[in-house]
């Protein structure tokens, strides 16, 4: 009997909910669509920030204000929660030191002397060495950002832990609500997203008329990534439209997430560039280059550098195809910082649209570490998060400057988006997560270290003293008897110097110039 009720209960029940979770679905792809919105998500994201914060006031006040149990042990008693304060170890003063001493064109009053310099900044390198030891730069940019609040999602060093019954009541129903609720509308939304995608794509390029086609491609593709976005909870607010790319071009973007793709999508259209795949997600490519002129490498031709810029090339050229995101980087980092950018892009075009993107770590971390995190496991974590909120700056188009070369327009580009969103500038490449330092970067920092002591000491002068006494040592006694001729008793050490030197190029011209003659004389018949 009591199967029965339970069994009509849950009857009258999917009843009641099953209408207005159609019609809320519906109303939901309807908006998004258009890009519009109705603000349930805004109204949901401020009520969960003003949660947070209240349940990091609970947190605060259990860790700071209880006082502490003398008897107790590291091992007695239960782990107290870190904040992601406590994860800055040091301050890196000597690293941050030597790299600006390094990189800067200063000369000073007084050059010092050599080994004195040398000496003193032994022990600023021995001290950089262990700072970067306990914490470098580039090993911190592959892992998440940690929070010094609580989320609800437990995104700290340590699993969930009872803290009072409050934050454990809150913790229960926000993973109740996240994956009883959210999920199951997030993957509908999902599926619909994907689905109208391919196969409208697939539709679109069937049409002949090349304005028409552009037209339905442009707005399927805008209205499948806004679904997709709704699927995240998305928040995506875009800055300085004026400046989106409208046609050809290269768009170049710091990079954090595979979903970077979909947030900006959902306010442009772009062709988008990777290697040809097969399976489910070759389907897809394939369906996506029914409708627009993206570019797929096989996998012979990723190596071919050339080939893969000439291709590139040939599309920029083309003003009435989308253009071009590439994601300079060439990995993923952690929303912190951006890393070196690859100077291939920028070989192609002179003109770059620069973007900036930057998200807001409280509500879930976008960041995703591919060593250690599947793109499946990757993509369920994201649905499984409470939003997405995001912040995209469109900067001004930026022209590669006469005589500069990729390199250093990839740097200026670099810059100008770290700065733009908050991020710190760095010169390291992103692929050291993958492989070892080079030994042309080290070469690199040796030179920068040599042109420093060049530039503030007296070891040009040390070596043209040795080339001066090189040139003494190869002279004989009548050629020595003719240069102390030319030096005078006022001469200081310098002048001295310099004249042995040029003393020592004339005696090599005229060596070469009699060798030269000799050697004309002896081919005479």
């Amino acid at each position: 009997m009591w199967c029965e009720s339970l069994s009509f209960m849950i009857r009258l029940l999917l009843l009641l909910i099953f209408p207005w979770s159609l019609f809320t679905l519906l109303l939901i792809i309807a908006v998004a669509s258009f890009g519009g919105t109705i603000g349930i998500r805004e109204f949901y994201v401020e009520k969960l920030i003003q949660l947070f914060e209240w349940g990091a006031k609970i947190s605060n006040d259990y860790e700071y204000d209880e006082p502490p149990d003398p008897s107790s042990t590291p091992t007695s008693g239960k782990r107290r929660r870190r904040s992601s304060g406590d994860l800055r170890i040091i301050l890196r003063e000597k690293s941050d030191l030597i790299d600006s001493e390094l990189r800067s064109t200063e000369e000073p009053e007084h050059r010092k002397t050599t080994v004195r310099t040398v000496v003193d900044d032994s022990i600023d390198f021995i001290t950089a060495g262990i700072e970067v030891i306990i914490e470098d730069q580039v090993t911190s940019r592959f892992r998440a950002e940690e929070l010094p609040s609580w989320n609800l999602l437990t995104r700290t060093s340590y699993s969930f832990q009872h803290i009072n019954w409050k934050l454990s009541v809150l913790w229960i129903c926000g993973f109740l609500f996240r994956y009883l609720v959210l999920v199951p509308f997030r993957i509908v939304l999902f599926i619909l997203g994907m689905s109208l995608m391919c196969f409208v794509s697939y539709i679109v390029g069937y049409i002949s008329d090349k304005k028409i086609k552009n037209f339905f491609c442009r707005h399927v593709m805008l209205a499948s990534m806004r679904i997709f976005s709704r699927s995240f909870s998305s928040i995506i607010r875009f800055h300085d439209r004026e400046n989106r790319a409208k046609k050809g071009g290269i768009c170049v973007a710091n990079h954090t997430s595979p979903i970077d793709v979909m947030l900006l999508s959902c306010d442009n259209s772009y062709a988008m560039v990777g290697q040809k795949q097969g399976g489910i997600l070759g389907f897809i490519q394939d369906s996506l280059s029914k409708s627009a002129d993206h570019i797929w490498f096989e996998r012979s031709e990723v190596g071919d550098r050339k080939k893969v810029l000439q291709r590139l090339r040939e599309h920029v050229e083309d003003e009435t195809k989308l253009p071009i995101l590439i994601f300079p980087e060439g990995t993923c980092i952690n929303n912190t910082s951006v890393m070196m950018f690859k100077k291939g892009s920028f070989e192609v075009a002179n003109t770059i649209y620069p973007m900036a993107i930057k998200y807001d770590s409280r509500l879930t971390d976008a960041f995703w570490n591919s060593q250690q995190q599947s793109y499946g496991e990757y993509m369920w974590r994201m649905m499984t998060s409470w939003a997405i909120i995001c912040d995209i700056w469109y900067l001004p188009p930026m022209t590669r400057e006469a005589g500069e070369d990729a390199i250093a327009f990839a740097r200026r580009v670099k810059r100008a988006i770290a700065k733009k969103g908050g991020l710190v500038d760095l010169e390291w490449d992103g692929q050291l997560k993958r492989a070892k330092v080079s030994s042309r970067l080290v070469q690199l920092q040796q030179k920068l270290y040599y042109d420093r002591l060049a530039r503030t000491t007296s070891i040009n002068d040390l070596e043209e003293e040795m080339n001066a006494l090189s040139v003494m040592e190869s002279m004989d006694e009548k050629e020595r008897e003719s240069l102390i001729d030319q030096i005078h008793e006022g001469d200081d050490d310098k002048e001295i110097i310099r004249k042995v030197s040029k003393y020592g190029v004339d005696l090599h011209k005229l060596s070469e110039f009699l060798k030269a003659a000799g050697d004309a004389e002896a081919r005479k018949p």
